[in-house]
């Protein structure tokens, strides 16, 4: 895999509260972004002269030149929304062998016989609400599944959708996903009412087995793009390896670390 690094200037800052103690930080840039990037880094300045800067993790939300949308786990400090603006450098870890065509958002295969499994967990779920507004015209059957460590950005709601693959008390979903017509299914570290409590793999693992099956009257072939971090993503990258109708293209968000 290797990394792609960009930087961009956004100006014109808001920011508004999101359900489960997420934050939409706003603003504009004075260019389209090429390329876009799942996950950008905001260097915060330091309290003390010898305290360590850290570097605030936000992903992609939405984007619309000018108008970029990126979701954080914390809101900007006041002189920071009251600055002419803020820098922030794109990150995103991408396969090294896509396939030639690929669209500008992202970097992403865009391959439209293949059916696409969206997984996303905490901050990857902005990420993955962005591509999966791209695939709602499209002809294909797509799945989504979510994971949050803690909660999500958005009010579990009873999925419409039937699943028969997946544990019975996953029953919860995301209503925008369902809007655009992607069956999702949720899992919670923690104990959340409609959600599976455990890890998206563990969610995921029922799903493969079934299509597994499914694929001997019916084959088809998925892609999954992973917004996961990078040890879950290590673990689903060995488990899919005996299902040759599986291919997987991973954009993990980066670690959040101090720098001195």
């Amino acid at each position: 895999m290797t990394a792609t690094t960009s930087t961009i200037q956004l100006k014109q800052l808001s920011q508004s509260a999101q359900a489960g103690g997420y934050w939409l930080i706003s603003g504009e840039v004075s260019e389209p972004i090429t390329p876009l990037a799942a996950f950008y880094s905001l260097q915060l300045p330091s309290q003390t002269e010898h305290a360590c800067s850290k570097s605030l993790i936000l992903s992609l939300f939405g984007y619309q030149f000018p108008k970029l949308h990126l979701l954080s786990t914390q809101p900007l400090e006041p002189d920071l929304m009251d600055s002419v603006g803020i820098q922030l450098l794109g990150e995103a870890t991408l396969e090294t062998a896509l396939e030639p065509n690929l669209e500008p958002s992202l970097n992403l295969p865009c391959k439209t016989e293949q059916a696409c499994l969206l997984l996303g967990s905490d901050l990857g779920i902005g990420p993955l609400f962005y591509r999966a507004k791209q695939l709602k015209n499209n002809a294909q059957h797509h799945l989504a599944l979510l994971h949050t460590s803690a909660q999500f950005p958005f009010v579990v709601k009873p999925a419409h959708f039937m699943l028969n693959d997946f544990p019975f008390e996953a029953i919860g979903g995301c209503s925008l996903l369902e809007d655009w017509k992607i069956a999702n299914r949720l899992a919670s570290d923690s104990p959340l009412a409609g959600c599976f409590e455990g890890s998206i793999i563990e969610l995921l693992m029922p799903w493969i087995e079934a299509e597994s099956q499914r694929q001997l009257s019916a084959p088809l072939d998925w892609q999954i793009l992973s917004f996961l971090p990078e040890t879950t993503y290590q673990t689903l990258s060995t488990i899919i390896q005996p299902y040759p109708w599986l291919s997987l293209h991973n954009l993990a968000p980066p670690l959040t670390q101090a720098t001195s």
